[in-house]
C-alpha cells in the first residue's frame, strides 16, 4: 500500500488588531496546497482581513497565484514578508496590480483607531 506524504503548509496563525494572521510555508502547488486550499477559502470568507506571512515559501507556482486571487474576492487580503521570487512571479503575471503586498506582518495589519483598541 502507497502511502500519500501530507504536506502542511499552513504554519502558525493567530488574530491580531482585527485581522486572521497564516503563516505559509514551503512549496506551494498543486500537491502541496491539495488539502489546503479549502482551508484557506474557509478561513478568508470567515474574516474580514486575512494576512498570509509568506516570508518560508520556498517556490510558487500558478495552483498558488489561482488560490491567492480567489482569496482576494471573499476578504481583504494582505500579503507579508514575500519572498523576491514570489514578487517576481507575480510581477510577470500583473498580480501585484491587485495583490496587496506588505514588508511585515505588523504593515500589513489594519490601522487601530485611536482611543478604541481597534
Amino acid at each position: 500500500m502507497d502511502v500519500v506524504p501530507s504536506f502542511t503548509v499552513l504554519g502558525k496563525q493567530y488574530a491580531c488588531r482585527g485581522a486572521w494572521v497564516v503563516s505559509v510555508r514551503g512549496d506551494l502547488d498543486l500537491a502541496s496546497l491539495a488539502d489546503q486550499r479549502m482551508r484557506l477559502q474557509g478561513t478568508a470568507a470567515a474574516v474580514p482581513v486575512l494576512v498570509l506571512e509568506l516570508s518560508a515559501v520556498t517556490f510558487a507556482d500558478s495552483t498558488f497565484l489561482n488560490l491567492l486571487l480567489l482569496l482576494r474576492q471573499a476578504t481583504d487580503l494582505r500579503l507579508a514578508d514575500v519572498p523576491h521570487a514570489m514578487v517576481r512571479l507575480l510581477e510577470l503575471t500583473g498580480a501585484n496590480e491587485v495583490l496587496r503586498l506588505y514588508p511585515s506582518v505588523q504593515d500589513a495589519l489594519p490601522e487601530t483607531k485611536p482611543g478604541t483598541g481597534r
